[in-house]
């Protein structure tokens, strides 16, 4: 005896033999495969569905089973770019949001050290200094020597407190000790000429 079922693609009500009942059929009116129930409605089965695939050329396949789409994903015949539909469900989606095993996995990330750039407010002035210490020796001005002195004097005070590039150290001290070993000289001949001339006047 004839039962009556409900295609749930198209809606058409179909009359099916009762031997088909709680078994699968396809509409031949839409093509959608569904199970047959003796209540006049069917329940869909999305394993039994019919999908489509559009390749991204822009071709489409279908409609097909589920499990042949499977086999067509095993073959490599589908790809993330493809896109599927199915009847049940008949938006295009992206296949490797139905397929996890297209997904393309992320480019590890490649960790990217800098070696750190030594920075300064000023640059050191250690040329400068030896160059004063040497020419107060040349000219025989204490001038040079003192100049010397006092900035080796405050170069190296930056230098240790981090404000100034220290790869002019050695610059630096050594135009501050030739600048300072003249301007003592020179101080101490000049002290010594003007006490020697005070002592002149007095013995007159």
């Amino acid at each position: 005896m004839p039962i009556e079922s409900k295609c749930p693609g198209c809606g058409r009500t179909l009359q099916v033999a009762d031997e088909h009942l709680g078994k699968q059929a396809r509409c031949p009116m839409c093509n959608e495969i569904y199970q047959v129930s003796g209540d006049g409605a069917a329940s869909s089965n999305p394993e039994a569905a019919a999908w489509r695939m559009r390749t991204p050329e822009g071709q489409t396949y279908g409609p097909i089973s589920k499990a042949e789409l499977d086999a067509w994903v095993s073959e490599g015949r589908v790809t993330a770019e493809c896109l599927l539909a199915s009847e049940t469900n008949p938006d295009w989606i992206h296949a490797d949001t139905v397929y996890s095993v297209l997904q393309i996995p992320a480019a590890p990330s490649v960790a990217v050290t800098h070696r750190p750039v030594a920075r300064y407010i000023s640059p050191h002035r250690g040329g400068l200094i030896l160059a004063l210490g040497i020419i107060s020796w040349a000219v025989g001005c204490p001038i040079f020597g003192i100049c010397a002195w006092v900035m080796g004097n405050t170069d190296l005070r930056e230098m240790r407190a981090g404000r100034m590039d220290t790869s002019g150290i050695g610059l630096t001290q050594a135009g501050q000790v030739i600048g300072m070993i003249h301007a003592i000289i020179c101080i101490f001949a000049i002290v010594l000429f003007v006490f020697l001339f005070l002592l002149g006047v007095g013995w007159r």
